[in-house]
This record gives C-alpha cells, structure tokens and sequence, in this order.
C-alpha cells in the first residue's frame, strides 16, 4: 500500500512537473553530462532485494528527468502508437564519392551515421561554434570513409535540418531517428554529438553506450579516437540516452569534445582535426566489425 502511494503521488509530480516546467529543446544540450551520471547510477536495494528503491529511480528518470532534461530522451511507447506516428521525411539523394576506390573491408554491412541535433535544434552553441555543424561536418567525412570501405551507409540526415517532420515533437524528432536505423536493419548505429559543460574548463572526448556487444564498440572507437586526435580521454560510460536505449542493434554516441572550452571549440572547427576524428571513428569501427 505504501508503494502505491508513492507511485501515485510520483504520477501526479509528473503530469504538474510537465505543465508548469518545460524545458527548451535548445536549452536541453548543456545537460548532456548530468543526465549521463543519473543515466549510468545505480541505487542499492534496502528492502530485502525487492529493489523497490531501484524500481523508483528508473520510473523518476524514465518519466521526469528523461522527458524534461535530456535532450536524447523520452519514452519510446509515446511517440510510436499508431495514434502518433512518426513522420519521417525522407533523405535527400546522397551524393556521390567520386574518386573513391571501394577497398571492401566493410563490404555488406549496414551504419547508420546520426549527426545529433540539426534544423531549429543547434545543440550546444558557445564560443563562436554550433554543435549540429560540428557534428554534421565529422559526420558527412565518416560517411565518405565508411563507403570508401564498402559499407552501406545511411545518414539520418545530411543537411543542417531536422529528421522528423517541421513542427515535431523532440520526442518524435529522436524516434524518427532511431527508426531508420531499425528500419534499415543497421549493423550499428553511430550517434556524433559536441559536448557542453557550465566548466569551461573540462575538455575530452567520451564516448556512450547502452550496454552488452556496445561497451565493446564504445571502446574501439574511443581508443581509436584519442589515438588519431591526442584529445583528453574522459573514457566510455553506459547511459539512458533515447537513441542509445531503443535501438536494437549495437549503437554509441560520440561526445567529440567541449564546445564550451576555447580550445576544443577551436579544433571542433578545424577541417583537419574534424577529419581525425572521424578516422579515429572509422578506425574503431572497422576494428569491432573485423573482429
């Protein structure tokens, strides 16, 4: 009975907490890394092992702090009932890689590359840089690498706009995203974001992982991006995020560097250190996929 008291009271917070505090999509980025921590906690049984404290938190995360704070989430079951589709508008034609020679290392598998944020949505904006180019431009070189070795590649978008139809929900917005990758039966899923912190002082690539075959993905490619780039290794971490939590295949998401630092912000758009990255991308890539 206790317990459903507070699951009741926790409802009722929900839908008060919904109405009078919404947070903008845009204002959503800088909470990239608070939401990681609670994402990746864990909370100890007191009850004997019923984990109902457990059982709490992930109803507190998955239904207030997800919806409200991060910018990667929400809850699947709302944005795919057949009385709230996602409209999903389509790619424009890709464009060619001429000059490319197929090499055939990655020759039948299928990536869905996601530069994160895009359209109305900037992502992180701070130090004369925005997140969705940053991310946009590292992902369209990864693209090129990726066909260069004969894989299938599937861009969620390829233009600074959004994936889900004008006027979407956020919720809508990330569903659409996650089902080209499923719709595509993607190999693995690559999520490319710049970070942001109120520190100017914290600099470092991170990568994220859901979980299982990921956390081996996550580290390849990690490894390979620190290798190529000399950045700050602030490590892998398993997180909540929407697109890493509802699709179905092994899928990261890359957190290049801190466009809140001056000096990561000014790599982050340099077309040189932009292309490390996404070597140090393809290479882990290439290393989980051959192994």
């Amino acid at each position: 009975m206790h317990s459903k008291k507070i699951l009741t009271l926790l409802m009722l917070f929900v839908l008060v907490f919904n109405i009078l505090g919404p947070v903008q999509v845009s204002h959503a980025a800088s909470l990239d890394s608070v939401i990681a921590t609670l994402g990746a906690s864990s909370v100890p049984s007191t009850d004997g092992g019923s984990n109902v404290f457990s059982k709490l938190f992930s109803l507190l995360f998955d239904k207030i702090l997800g919806p409200i704070l991060n910018v990667f989430g929400g809850n699947k079951s709302t944005t795919t009932s057949p009385d709230n589709p996602v409209k999903v508008t389509p790619l424009p034609p890709q464009t060619g890689n001429s000059g490319i020679t197929d090499s055939g290392v990655l020759r039948g598998k299928v990536i869905v590359i996601d530069p994160g944020h895009g359209g109305s949505n900037p992502g992180a904006v701070a130090n004369g840089t925005r997140e969705t180019d940053n991310n946009l431009a590292v992902s369209l070189k990864l693209r090129d690498k990726l066909t260069k070795a004969g894989a299938k590649v599937v861009m969620t978008r390829e233009t600074d706009r959004t994936v889900a139809s004008e006027g979407s929900s956020l919720g809508q917005e990330l569903a659409a995203r996650v089902d080209i990758a499923e719709a595509n039966n993607a190999d693995i899923f690559v999520s490319v974001h710049s970070n942001s912190n109120p520190n100017p002082e914290i600099y470092g690539a991170m990568t994220f992982f859901p979980s299982g075959k990921s956390s081996k993905l996550a580290l390849e490619v990690q490894d390979n991006i620190i290798r190529e780039t000399g950045a700050a290794d602030k490590g892998t971490s398993s997180a909540t995020f929407y697109v890493l939590r509802n699709t179905t295949m092994p899928s990261i998401l890359v957190e290049m560097g801190f466009v809140s630092n001056t000096g990561e912000a000014r790599k982050l758009q340099e077309d040189s250190y932009r292309n490390k990255i996404a070597q140090g991308i393809f290479n882990g890539v290439v290393k989980y996929l051959n192994n």
